[in-house]
């Protein structure tokens, strides 16, 4: 396992371009060639999510393509050194939540650079995990480097110095503070680290019903209240109505303003309360990444369907995050809300 701290680099290119895999491949080659580049590089490890990995790592084809492109490939001499001298991460593909987990280790301040080398061209940019992970990029200073200039020029410039930036070590648990799902990297024959989690079970809230024993059930059970801010009045009214319910849960999570006022006006919950960060910090990524691990099992979102919001995107991950993992029960708007609580839980 390793010891040694480094700088860690969230890596990505869009699926469904060869030419910035192509490019960003490239950049891994042509610095590897040189004994200045390498020595940058030693100084890094990389956060690859999946489908990036599998390109570079292992050839596999872009979408739309079927067959493997060596284009995309790193020179083993590259693959080798990244994998010894360097030391990577595999997140989950994109489809799986990848990179929503990126931007939760932004917004933990794990992740200190991207390089992301998305195409103009195609609709990789306009999805919403992509587009939130450049909002929480910039919301906690994080260097985007976006193409091959800008990247070869940091290296050239920045790199020396920013490899003692916020250094991380890769063999590390860490428990989400929210659910307390403990979450682990492995280092796996190849020589990849990748995300390991504990399994639970998941409640099977009919089955609970029909036996009668949904308290039993919500005694394991997470529970995510969210709410944008023209309908925090409307979640208080809520939590003040069913706060005898909500006590049933096992934990409740929130992000930041929500939780403080579930807190204030429904007291007796303020212990199985955990606060992550605001909506705008990241704190609806991180809700999302309690999803993708199965920590949290309920989520209630009283989403305002009349007015923008400056950080759409992380609020559509949320619901991207329930629809990969489709067990969770999602809940968004207050009728809905009210109706489920009464249904399933009030009497229990």
């Amino acid at each position: 396992m390793s010891n040694t701290p480094k700088t860690l680099i969230g890596v990505l290119a869009s699926h469904d371009s060869p030419q910035k895999n192509e490019a960003l491949k490239n950049v891994f080659d042509l610095t590897v060639e040189t004994s200045d580049g390498k020595k940058t590089l030693a100084g890094f490890s990389f956060v690859f999510t999946g489908g990036t990995y599998e390109r570079l790592f292992d050839g596999r084809p872009t979408e739309g393509q079927h067959q493997p492109d060596v284009r995309h490939a790193l020179k083993p001499v590259t693959r080798d050194f990244l994998l010894e001298q360097c030391e990577v991460v595999r997140l989950p593909p994109a489809k799986g939540g990848g990179v929503t987990i990126l931007s939760t280790l932004i917004a933990q301040r794990m992740v200190s650079i991207l390089w992301t080398f998305y195409s103009s061209l195609t609709a990789h940019l306009l999805f919403p995990d992509n587009l939130a992970l450049l909002r929480l990029a910039d919301q906690w200073r994080v260097k985007k480097l976006m193409n091959t200039g800008s990247v070869t020029e940091w290296l050239q410039a920045e790199g020396e110095r920013d490899a003692r930036l916020n250094p991380q070590r890769i063999d590390v648990e860490v428990v989400l503070p929210g659910s307390g799902i403990k979450i682990s990297t492995k280092k796996d024959n190849s020589g990849v680290w990748t995300l390991k989690s504990e399994s639970r079970p998941f409640p099977d809230f009919a089955r609970a019903k029909a036996e009668g024993n949904i308290a039993g059930t919500l005694k394991n059970t997470v529970l995510a209240l969210i709410s944008h801010d023209e309908m925090k009045g409307r979640m208080m009214d809520f939590v003040i109505d069913h706060e005898q319910e909500l006590r049933k849960f096992h934990r409740i999570l929130a992000t930041g303003t929500t939780g403080r006022l579930v807190e204030e006006a429904a007291p007796s919950l303020a212990g199985k309360i955990h606060r992550y960060h605001s909506g705008p910090k990241g704190g609806d990524v991180e809700i999302a990444t309690e999803i993708l691990f199965d920590g949290c099992h309920v989520v209630i979102f009283f989403v305002d369907p009349l007015h923008a919001h400056p950080h759409t995107e992380d609020i559509r991950v949320v619901f991207g995050a329930c629809m990969i993992h489709d067990r969770v029960r999602m809940l968004s708007n207050e009728t809905q809300a009210r109706h489920w609580m009464d249904r399933m839980i009030r009497g229990a």
